[in-house]
């Protein structure tokens, strides 16, 4: 699906792939005060027994419910201060791994659940971005492709502590072990980055069954077609099918006209 509004396109899908028997992504697209503000979010659940499926989705919608009221509250007078994104992606998804927390206590077969997540809040040219575990985000200008997010893998962490090497963090076959995830603990540390949203830039975010087939110079590729983004969308989704599809695939592409 692709829709335009006067400031930004943007499009969105998630697959299957081709070995997993059910979809653990989900995705969220929505625009809020007469399309003023744009909600992008893609998280990739995990946990079991349709536990990965059921946190994705709760995690999507409790992000989506919580920028809605801050919305309201803003246009009811308090209006948008300068950092009302940044204060807004946090809050809303702090409630998030708080509330899905909240459902592991409820639900003894979903005690295991919990997703990662990366977002973007945009307004007026101006972005917040946000992630846990290994869900990513690029940033796209032509020519030039730029791994914006890093990973929260326990790999990372050690390759940043300077306890492997890159030779053994590309040997490693530990790389979905993930160190942060909505749902994963209720004191984790959520940041938030601030970003202009320059013109002909285009920001992708993605689960990691896009990236675990595909290495950034194949999306640099796809992207430098120049095509809708809608046809992009699906040219990397078929892409990482055609290169295995191990997992399920999300990509939401948002452009600034």
């Amino acid at each position: 699906m692709t829709v335009e509004n006067m400031l930004m396109v943007y499009a969105g899908a998630t697959d299957q792939g081709r070995v997993r028997k059910n979809n653990e992504d989900s995705i969220l697209m929505s625009e809020f005060d007469h399309e003023e503000i744009l909600l992008l979010v893609v998280a990739d659940g995990v946990g079991g027994n349709a536990g990965g499926e059921v946190a994705s989705k709760m995690t999507v919608d409790f992000i989506s419910t919580t920028v809605k009221k801050a919305v309201i509250e803003a246009n009811s007078g308090e209006g948008y201060h300068d950092n009302w994104l940044e204060s807004t992606l946090l809050r809303a998804i702090t409630d998030a791994n708080l509330q899905l927390i909240e459902q592991q206590q409820l639900h003894q077969g979903l005690s295991e659940m919990a997703t990662t997540v990366v977002a973007l809040l945009i307004r007026n040219n101006k972005i917040a971005l946000s992630h846990l575990g290994d869900s990513r985000c690029y940033q796209f200008t032509s020519p030039e492709l730029k791994q914006i997010t890093e990973d929260h893998t326990v790999l990372q962490t050690l390759l940043n502590q300077g306890k492997i090497n890159q030779r053994e963090f590309a040997a490693s076959p530990m790389h979905h072990m993930i160190s942060k995830a909505v749902g994963s603990s209720p004191n984790i540390k959520i940041t938030v980055e601030n970003l202009a949203f320059e013109k002909n830039t285009c920001y992708i975010l993605c689960s990691d069954g896009l990236t675990d087939c595909l290495n950034d110079e194949q999306i640099q590729r796809i992207l430098m077609r120049n095509e809708t983004l809608e046809k992009t969308v699906n040219a990397l989704i078929n892409s990482a099918n055609d290169h295995g599809g191990v997992d399920n695939i999300s990509v939401v592409l948002v452009n600034n006209n």
